[in-house]
């Protein structure tokens, strides 16, 4: 790999340089530096409903599987079989009653113990099936049914990672403190790089005008009660920095709740690096985004739909529909997001163009800035300096 010196490249507060987006080379060490070390979502705990099932996926360019076992703890392995390596299992989610390699038919408990080896005795005497179970994931921590994992040993704890954080994620990824289930869940990938998704949704400049038609559209959706469009409570729209986290919270206006009426404020908090929560009040809809970085330019994100575990089907039905009218995979608003992202990455490659801004705001010099300001964008590329080791 190139070695690039990072010190003199810019990454906040204010401006960013391009490279950040296009570099081969930057891009490695990302997924080293950053997702080598900090917390990574990778499933929620109503997905592993009963023993033996799992949900699989790829945390820091690494194949990963949380599993139910037979002992009702929920662990998560490395993806890999402790013979030649393959993969175990290869679909997204599922049931099993044990793990077995397609390759040699090596096979393991869904507490992650190697149970049976064909032909076993060509190993010699000292050959031990305990000795070879799974290897599982240095570290994981549940927070709220949200399983996240770390592949380094060291480091703070979820807890102190989360830090001012969690409170916003508790508002966003619970219902008023009560326990969430996944309904649903879908992917997509765009020609862009990662970071994009998190800066756009922590972007609340952009709204308006990328999503002014599907935001007239929701509005004619539903009876607001003879207000115009998405409105806020006046002096209640924030751009806030957590950290390395940051946050767009809101209290949408009384009128335009007519699903529900007890739910006013809105949370979309994004979790460096690369897990957001949102809740929307008049929608009534609550959903998660997990980004995985694939390539500079080539990114994966897997988008929740979560309903209270206490609603009927009736009612997981109609959030469902909701959901789908925006950040679903025919929602107009996220059909935008992935347009402006190819283009973005396409002009990106103009690299003496000058630097991506971020420092709507940064004048008043405080973490919770108003409408429109990058405060929150500023919360996650202090993460990115943090744990690329660059200063300001």
């Amino acid at each position: 790999m190139t070695q690039i010196d990072l010190s003199s490249i810019k990454s906040g507060p204010a401006e960013v340089d391009r490279l950040n987006y296009t570099s081969p080379e930057i891009f490695e060490l990302e997924i080293k530096n950053i997702f080598g070390k900090a917390w990574l979502f990778v499933a929620h705990a109503s997905e592993l409903k009963g023993k033996g099932s799992y949900r699989s996926c790829v945390i820091g360019g690494q194949p990963v599987v949380a599993v139910r076992g037979e002992d009702n703890e929920i662990r998560v392995f490395f993806n890999s079989c402790r013979h030649k390596g393959t993969t175990l299992v290869c679909e997204r989610e599922g049931q099993v009653e044990k793990l077995k390699c397609p390759y040699h038919h090596w096979t393991y408990s869904t507490v992650g113990k190697l149970i049976s080896v064909p032909r076993v005795e060509a190993y010699g005497e000292k050959f031990k099936l305990q000795d070879h179970g799974l290897i599982e994931v240095p570290r994981v921590e549940v927070f709220h049914d949200l399983i996240f994992a770390n592949l380094s040993e060291d480091g703070p704890d979820l807890t102190e990672f989360l830090g001012p954080a969690a409170e916003y994620l508790v508002e966003s990824a619970t219902y008023s403190g009560a326990e969430m289930v996944s309904i649903g869940a879908y992917e997509y990938s765009y020609a862009g790089n990662w970071k994009l998704m998190m800066e756009n949704t922590l972007d609340d400049y952009h709204a308006e005008y990328l999503h002014d038609y599907a935001f007239a559209q929701r509005a004619d959706l539903f009876d607001m009660g003879g207000t115009t469009g998405f409105q806020e409570t006046e002096g209640t729209r924030w751009s806030v920095q957590l950290g390395i986290h940051g946050a767009f919270d809101q209290q949408d206006d009384v009128r335009t709740l007519v699903i529900q009426k007890d739910r006013p404020r809105r949370v979309y908090v994004g979790i460096f690096p690369s897990f957001i929560a949102l809740y929307h009040p008049i929608w009534d809809v609550t959903g998660l985004r997990v980004i995985e970085p694939i390539a500079v330019d080539k990114t994966i994100i897997r988008t929740y739909c979560l309903a209270p575990a206490s609603s009927s089907q009736e009612e997981r039905k109609a959030i469902g529909e909701r959901f789908h009218y925006s950040w679903g995979p025919g929602g107009r608003a996220g059909v935008d997001d992935v347009m402006i992202f190819d283009r973005v990455q396409q002009g990106l490659q103009a690299q003496t163009a000058g630097s991506v801004l971020i420092n709507r705001g940064l004048h008043r010099d405080t973490h919770m800035g108003i409408a429109a300001d990058d405060n929150a964008v500023r919360g996650f590329w202090e993460g990115w300096r943090k744990f690329m080791n660059v200063s300001k």
